[in-house]
């Protein structure tokens, strides 16, 4: 079946590029991806009115301004209304004086409300605006304001409110916009430190791994991963990747679709600073609120390796001899999202990570060729790759959690410090800060380390990155441009390092985020840094505000946690646990992902199927259930019949535990080690004290003393005095068979002899007894002398 697999992963392949690379060649605008058709976020930017007009004001160069340019202005008019828009006049406003805060600038752009007498500014210019049918969008003109006219000449830097509204023919207000430019002439300051967390994720899955069909066309020309690391290369963002991804790669072995594999080499030589999400992006905050003591990670890839995978093969194109299997530890692997920090170190590469050249001398299962062997050469079966093996990368840093924003509660960071994590990336209003200015990412949770993203500044950049359109783009980074630089404007001497955390749907609606990334680098207020500087930074002191999880997550999350407990349980019997652990772990991980999130019914769906597998998979070692027993006597024994339906085998410890005095059992925890497939007997002292019936639950432990499995329970009918009396029958009857035996001999004796008397009497002949003839007759030996007797 896996040839006929990897087939139809291959013709999927094929299908996507051939079907994808016209559409994307036909929808992406010029000098982008191809943008989503709408954006609520970008709508809230553009100033709309009641009946859904809306006005755009897109500044040139990003909104900056400087000495001698002039003011370059893209005029928008999108009606989403039933009914046409009267042609009319648009007049730009701009206000010269700067905005102190971020505060007030974000009171200008967000207004509560906005009203036809509004203050706007100074006037600058106006235009005509041509009528503007139903549905339909229309770019109205570039006005050009002369740099003479703009009038910003002796002002100090900063960011100046900029504003549109769009007039009908009677003067009456139809729509109103609000921007921001930057009026910069050269002034000294300490640039703002910016660092871009970008999430590389995919949509959810059921069983915590990806197979060769999700990954081709995820990887596909315009798949979700190929678009995600595309808008992240060549900038200065931050990724965090889900392990997952790698490793399923990785799995495939020579089955892996060529997609996969070069996007795996382009994501290793991108030269982007790293860190890993948990597998699958299980939701950390939904995990320890549901009562994790750590956070849980895959247990051992192992059991999901296929040897057939990884055979080499030879020069004549036969597969060479089977891959060999090095030891792996069956412990649980350091927890995902928190790293190792020995993975970053350079020997990784010699044991099968990724090394400095992307994908030079290592397969696709992640191991290097050995000493003295090229790789593919076929002259030696490889080794097949070690659960370390596939999840090995160089991460630029671990230990870092993630959760989605405005999640986490105080107590959910004990749980992560136990998991081995060093620090968490925390939305700003998920923080209460020590002071009310801008300060550093960098913040002291009470003696652990946190990074606040800046929520304004991470809704700008999604708002730039989602732009339906590059007018709207345009727009948003505008604002986007005013709001760092008012940042760096409030504390001119003062740099200060913030980070901006991309939502984890970003993929889905932005089009533009490699534009956004390469205008803020290009800022002249801005300098973009990474997660290690951000670390870096002097800290301030925070507190975090608790914002629990939703109920009906945190309840889901808790049932796959038990579920999981229940088969890692079954594990602690057995000799090899990962073969019904390891893949139980990863479809909890793969259910617990934050890609869940925008599916609730089909999740409380998969929980539910998973609960119940998990149960059955806990029940594979169990007590066989049979009749009631009947114990007789006062000392017995009860025969039980233990199962093992797991691949390896098992070691449990069998207790019975009556529910009343009338039956005691004399061993408790009998050692019981049962064969793969099979069942063993056992049975158990007991002593009946009293007569009558007893329920007897019969559970099975491991050597941890985990219970394996539910309690079964057996009947009992216990009739502790027939032992007596049945030996007094035994005997009784011993006695009358005996006596009986013994008189029927005499009586025959007896009778003999009589009847030999009364006829030795008659003809003289010699008595003879039942025993032969008497001592003084002929020897019986003799049949001669016997003859003569008779004669």
């Amino acid at each position: 079946m896996r040839p006929l697999h990897a087939l139809l992963a291959a013709l999927t392949a094929v299908f996507v590029v051939v079907v994808g690379l016209p559409a994307a060649a036909t929808a992406a605008p010029s000098g982008s991806s191809s943008p989503s058709a709408s954006s609520s976020s970008a709508a809230a930017d553009e100033g709309e009115a009641v009946d859904g007009v809306t006005l755009t004001l897109s500044p040139a160069a990003d909104g900056v301004l400087v000495p001698g340019r002039d003011l370059v202005l893209d005029v928008t008019v999108r009606n989403a209304s039933d009914t046409d828009v009267a042609a009319g006049v648009a007049r730009v406003y701009l206000d010269r004086g700067a905005f102190a805060t971020r505060g007030k600038l974000a009171n200008w752009l967000r207004p509560e409300s906005t009203s036809g007498s509004d203050y706007l500014g100074s006037y600058l210019t106006r235009l005509d605006v041509p009528a503007v049918p139903a549905g339909s969008t229309q770019t109205v003109a570039s006005v050009t304001v002369a740099a003479a006219d703009v009038g910003l000449e002796g002002y100090t830097w900063g960011a100046r409110a900029l504003g549109a509204r769009l007039l009908d023919d009677d003067g009456e207000e139809v729509a109103q916009t609000r921007s921001s430019v930057v009026w910069f002439p050269g002034e000294s300051f300490q640039p703002t430190r910016l660092a871009v967390a970008v999430p590389i994720t995919t949509p959810e899955t059921e069983n915590g791994v990806l197979d060769a069909a999700a990954l081709s066309a995820y990887t596909s020309v315009d798949g979700t991963l190929t678009r995600q690391l595309r808008a992240v290369q060549g900038t200065g963002a931050v990724v965090a990747v889900d392990p997952m991804i790698i490793a399923s790669v990785r799995l495939l072995g020579s089955s892996a679709p060529p997609s996969a594999l070069s996007w795996l080499d382009q994501l290793q030589s991108s030269g982007l600073e790293s860190f890993s999400l948990a597998w699958a992006d299980a939701d950390a905050a939904a995990l320890s609120q549901a009562g994790a003591a750590t956070l849980p990670s895959p247990l051992s890839l192992d059991p999901l390796i296929d040897p057939s995978l990884f055979a080499e093969v030879d020069d004549s194109g036969s597969p060479a001899p089977e891959p060999t299997r090095e030891a792996t530890p069956t412990s649980e692997a350091t927890p995902s999202g928190t790293g190792d920090p020995s993975a970053s170190t350079e020997g990784e590469a010699d044991q099968g990570g990724a090394g400095d050249d992307a994908g030079a001398g290592t397969d696709p299962g992640g191991q290097a060729p050995g000493a003295g062997e090229q790789p593919g050469d076929g002259t030696t079966a490889p080794p097949l790759p070690t659960t370390e093996s596939l999840l090995s990368w160089p991460w630029s840093h671990t230990g870092v959690v993630w959760p989605t924003d405005d999640s986490v509660v105080a107590a959910d960071l004990d749980v992560w410090t136990a998991s081995g994590a060093t620090s968490a990336i925390l939305s700003s209003s998920n923080v209460d800060g020590s002071t009310d200015s801008t300060e550093n990412a960098a913040v002291d949770l009470g003696g652990r380390t946190g990074l606040v993203s800046d929520d304004s500044l991470t809704a700008l950049v999604g708002q730039a990155a989602g732009a339906p359109d590059d007018a709207a783009w345009a727009a948003a980074v505008a604002e986007l441009s005013a709001s760092v630089a008012t940042v760096a404007r409030e504390r001119p001497s003062d740099a200060r390092t913030l980070l901006t955390a991309l939502d984890r749907d970003w993929a889905a609606q932005g089009p533009y985020l490699h534009q956004t990334l390469v205008a803020l680098a290009g800022l002249p207020w801005t300098t973009t840094v990474g997660l290690g500087d951000a670390l870096d930074a002097p800290r301030t002191s925070a507190v975090v505000v608790d914002r629990a999880e939703d109920a009906t997550r945190v309840a889901q999350v808790r049932t796959l946690l038990a579920a999981d407990q229940r088969v890692v349980d079954l594990g602690t019997a057995l000799a090899q646990p990962e073969t019904v652990t390891a893949a139980v772990r990863l479809r909890v991980l793969g259910l617990t992902s934050q890609s869940w999130r925008d599916n609730p019914e089909g999740l409380a769906s998969e929980v539910g199927v998973a609960d119940a597998e998990a149960s059955a998979t806990a029940g594979l070692v169990s007590v066989v259930r049979g009749s009631d027993q009947l114990i007789l006597g006062d000392r017995s024994s009860m025969p039980l019949y233990v199962e093992n339906g797991t691949s390896s085998a098992a070691t449990v410890y069998v207790t019975v535990r009556p529910s009343n005095s009338i039956l005691s059992v004399e061993e408790v925890g009998i050692p019981v080690t049962v064969q793969a497939q099979s069942q063993v007997r056992v049975r158990v002292p007991v002593q009946s004290v009293a007569n009558g019936t007893v329920s007897a639950s019969i559970t099975l432990a491991s050597v941890t003393g985990a219970v394996i499995g539910a309690p079964s329970t057996v009947q009992v009918n216990v009739q502790a005095g027939w032992e007596t009396a049945l030996t007094w029958v035994f005997a009784v009857g011993f006695v009358l068979l005996f006596g009986g035996g013994l008189y029927r001999t005499f009586r025959k004796r007896r009778r003999a002899r009589d009847g030999l008397d009364g006829a030795d009497g008659a003809d003289g002949l010699e008595p003879v007894t039942a025993d032969g003839p008497t001592a003084d007759g002929p020897d019986a030996s003799d049949p001669a002398d016997g003859r003569a007797g008779r004669s």
